[in-house]
C-alpha cells in the first residue's frame, strides 16, 4: 500500500464520491446528506480503497493494512465489506461503488474527488482529483461532485468552503443522533453488553471508538476474557452467539496474545474445563484464528506459564 492506514497517519482530507463524503479528519462518512454510524474498520477499509480509486487493491494487501498486528481469519475482510457496503447503501444503486474481483481484492469504482485541507496538492490515486482547500474551486470532469454539494465548493476561500461542508454534513438526522448516543458509553455498558452478547451494542461502541483491550478488572482483563467467563457462571447461553461476539471483538481490535497479570490468553482461558473446554465452539473458533488464521499467532496464544512449560520440556 502507498500509505499507511492506521489511525495516527489520518490526513485533513474530504473524499467526494458519488452521493458520499468521507472526512478523514474527523473520521465521519456522510451518504445522501446524513452522517451514517460505520465502524472504524469499515472505515479504514474504505480509505484504503480510496487511496487506490480505480485500481484493484489484493485481499492481503487489505488485510495487512487494516490488520496489521492482528490475527484475523481471512473473513474478517468480507464482513468488513459488507457492512461498508450497508453504510454506503451499494446494494441500491444502479452502479455499485464497490467491486469485488473473485479470489482477488477489491476495487472503489466510481470517481473520485480529493479535498485537501492539509495543502498537499498530490493525489493519491488516478481517478481521484486533488485540490487544496485554500485555493479556489475548479471543475475537474474525472471527479464526481457529490449532489447538492457542487455549489459549495465552487465558493473561493479555504474557510468558506469549510464552513458550508461542515453544515452540510452535520445536518440533523436520525443516522447523526444515533452516532452521537454511540459516542456515550462506559465500561460498564460494555460489560452489560457482553454478558447479554448484545452483538449489536458491541458494534456500536466499537463505531463509537472503544478499545475492547482496555482492562475491565484489576487482573487486566480485557473484552475477550471477560466474554469468556460467561463459560462459567451461564452454562445456558447461547454457543453460536459467543462465537459471533468472539468474531465481533477480534475483527475490532481485540488481541489474542493479550494477557492479564496472571499470563492468562482468551485461548488459554477458553479451552480450561473451568470455562468453556477444549470442545467448545468458541474455543476451537479462537484456536482457528490462533494456529491457522491470517499471519497466525501460533503459541504466541498461549498463557507465558505454558510457553514456560514446554521451554523447559525441550531442555
Amino acid at each position: 500500500m502507498p500509505e499507511s492506514t492506521s489511525n495516527n497517519q489520518r490526513r485533513r482530507r474530504r473524499w467526494s464520491f458519488a452521493d458520499c463524503l468521507f472526512d478523514e479528519g474527523n473520521w465521519t462518512l456522510i451518504v445522501g446528506g446524513r452522517r451514517v454510524p460505520i465502524e472504524t474498520k469499515p472505515l479504514e477499509l474504505l480509505r484504503a480503497l480510496l487511496l487506490r480509486a480505480g485500481n484493484l487493491v489484493t485481499k492481503d494487501e487489505l488485510l495487512d493494512s487494516i490488520w496489521p498486528d492482528v490475527t484475523v481469519v481471512e473473513a474478517s475482510l468480507p464482513t468488513a465489506v459488507h457492512k461498508l457496503r450497508l453504510a454506503l447503501g451499494d446494494d441500491r444503486r444502479e452502479t455499485h461503488i464497490i467491486d469485488t474481483i473473485p479470489r482477488i481484492g477489491y476495487r472503489l469504482a466510481v470517481p473520485v474527488e480529493l479535498e485537501d485541507l492539509s495543502g498537499d496538492r498530490r493525489a493519491p490515486a488516478p481517478l481521484v482529483a486533488a485540490r487544496n482547500a485554500n485555493s479556489p474551486a475548479t471543475h475537474n470532469p474525472v471527479g464526481r461532485r457529490v449532489p447538492g454539494l457542487s455549489t459549495v465548493l465552487s465558493i473561493s476561500g479555504g474557510l468558506a468552503i469549510a464552513a458550508a461542508i461542515s453544515a452540510y454534513a452535520l445536518a440533523p438526522s436520525e443516522h447523526v443522533a444515533a452516532t452521537q448516543a454511540a459516542a456515550s458509553f462506559s465500561q460498564r455498558d460494555a460489560a452489560n453488553a457482553l454478558r447479554r452478547l448484545d452483538v449489536g451494542k458491541v458494534e456500536q461502541l466499537l463505531a463509537a471508538g472503544w478499545d475492547p483491550n482496555v482492562p475491565f478488572d484489576n487482573q487486566g482483563n480485557g473484552a475477550l476474557n471477560m466474554l469468556l467467563n460467561k463459560c462459567e457462571w451461564d452454562r445456558g447461553h447461547d454457543p453460536e452467539q459467543m462465537v459471533l461476539m468472539a468474531r465481533t471483538l477480534i475483527d475490532g481490535g481485540a488481541r489474542l496474545d493479550h494477557r492479564n497479570v496472571w499470563g492468562d490468553t482468551p485461548y488459554s482461558i477458553a479451552k480450561a474445563v473451568r470455562y468453556c473446554g477444549p470442545n467448545h465452539p468458541v474455543t476451537q473458533s479462537i484456536r482457528a484464528m490462533c494456529y491457522a488464521g491470517y499471519k497466525p499467532l501460533g503459541d504466541r496464544c498461549l498463557a507465558s506459564y505454558e510457553i514456560a512449560r514446554r521451554g523447559r520440556a525441550r531442555t
